[in-house]
């Protein structure tokens, strides 16, 4: 269970890799570092030996000889000590090994680094054998001196210097882990834990105060982060109020508006029979009453439709695309521009084109953009000047891009910025703005899109994109 939890929290994984690191390292270190032991200990026992053989030599006496070799012999575990002179070999203490295998260890060779091969050698090799080591010698006239000791006894050392190290490693690997991880809890462990507390409480509840302290001065990155957390839920809960009081207002407007209708549906019926009195004074002031009834119902349905919109969802089926546009521009065009400001209409899509689509949502997009370039070109003031309606298509992939092109006076720098931003976008008197960010969210509920693609004083296009019928 204990060592679950500290593999699952950061602090516990730091810490288990802070003593991994630590003892990679020192493992490292320890190779060069147990091949120097082997080399100083083999050239310690050399030392030991050439005193030895100076005393020998200078004191010839067997009974001192026999004393020293059992003392000798005990504390360095040489086994044999010979001199090397005038071409002759002269065994001072012990007797060489018959038939023992030997390994040979030149201390006279001095390299700036022991060979490696021969650290691994004294730790994994045969526990038999002996190894015949020859050094310089401190004796005038003594060539150099040869000692033999067993391979067993080197090894021992060996491995007695490895647990040591190890212990001490592991030691140094805790303690060094230890303050690390102490360090890392305080200033980033902590920080971070109550950091990922207070998103989990956040998330659970964005609208409850839980205390309201100013961020932490600190300037590192986690310093940042806390400033930028702060910052977000400063700024989530001040959207969450406005969307709030918004909704309200919707709610409240929607109805306002819905009972305005109602209102409204009984006055036109007043002012469509004054509309039509015999008195021309009652019937001009009727239609204008008429006009202006008309202009508060569609700005009441604009906006009941707006607050309905976000709700509806799309049932697609295969619509023929050609047969809608042609639909759609009878039922919009005709009620725009008589003799030569009539408007013309030009439908290029090939009639064998279908589409995956909501055929009601399709409608309503269409009829937006041809009512809204129909009210464009009405505007133009020359009777001469060409009011041209151009629907075509191009296919890419699966998908179809409808553009839907106009020759009136387009859109204004300042309106193009809000275009689909609701209530920003108003151009005309009676305007809501909402049509078209209606349109967009219609086209996007189907799968595909609705953009601006281009306007100026030519004229403007629209492109809407929907999925092929498969």
């Amino acid at each position: 269970m204990m060592r679950g939890l500290v593999s699952k929290r950061l602090s516990g994984k730091l810490l288990l890799l802070t003593i991994g690191f630590v003892m990679a390292a020192e493992l490292v270190i320890f190779i060069p570092s147990a091949t120097t032991f082997r080399h100083d200990w083999l050239r310690e026992r050399a030392e030991q030996a050439g005193l030895l053989t100076q005393a020998l030599i200078d004191v010839p006496n067997y009974e001192a000889s026999e004393a020293l070799n059992n003392q000798f012999m005990k504390y360095t575990d040489v086994t044999m000590l010979a001199a090397k002179r005038d071409g002759r070999s002269e065994f001072l203490l012990g007797t060489p090994p018959e038939g023992a295998v030997m390994s040979v260890v030149d201390l006279r060779d001095e390299r700036r680094l022991p060979r490696f091969r021969d650290a691994f050698g004294a730790f994994f090799g045969k526990m038999d054998g002996d190894i015949r080591v020859i050094s310089a010698s401190p004796v005038e006239g003594v060539d150099f001196i040869e000692l033999i000791i067993p391979q067993q006894r080197l090894q021992m050392e060996m491995w007695d210097y490895f647990r040591r190290i190890a212990y001490l490693s592991l030691v140094i690997a805790v303690f060094t882990g230890l303050l690390i991880y102490l360090s890392m809890a305080a200033l980033i462990i902590r920080p971070i834990e109550k950091l990922a507390k207070d998103l989990s409480a956040f998330r659970a509840d964005p609208g409850i105060q839980r205390g309201n302290k100013a961020p932490s001065p600190r300037k590192d990155e986690i310093g940042q982060l806390q400033r930028e957390f702060y910052d977000m839920k400063q700024d989530v809960r001040s959207s969450f109020k406005q969307r709030e009081r918004l909704a309200a207002l919707g709610l409240a407007m929607a109805k306002v508006n819905h009972d305005l209708r109602n209102v409204l549906t009984s006055a036109s019926l007043v002012s469509d029979r004054l509309a039509s009195d015999t008195d021309e004074r009652i019937a001009k002031m009727g239609g204008r009453l008429t006009r202006a009834i008309d202009r508060g119902v569609k700005l009441t349905r604009d906006v009941l439709n707006f607050s309905s919109s976000g709700g509806e969802t799309a049932e697609l089926t295969t619509l023929r695309l050609s047969s809608l546009l042609g639909e759609v521009a009878g039922d919009t065009l005709g009620n725009f521009g008589v003799g030569p400001r009539k408007i013309a209409f030009t439908n290029k899509v090939a009639t064998e084109i279908t589409v995956e689509a909501d055929p009601d949502f399709t409608y309503r997009i269409f009829q937006n953009l041809f009512r809204n370039a129909a009210q464009a070109m009405a505007g133009i003031r020359d009777d001469d000047a060409l009011r041209l309606l151009t629907v075509k298509s191009d296919i890419v992939d699966q998908q179809i891009f409808i553009s839907v092109i106009d020759t009136g006076t387009g859109i204004s720098k300042k309106i193009q910025d809000t275009l689909f931003t609701a209530f920003s976008s108003g151009s005309g008197p009676g305007s809501t703005g909402l049509g078209l960010t209606i349109s967009k969210e219609l086209a996007r509920a189907q799968g595909g899109d609705l953009l601006l693609k281009s306007s100026d004083e030519k004229g403007t296009i629209f492109e809407l994109s929907l999925n092929l019928a498969v």
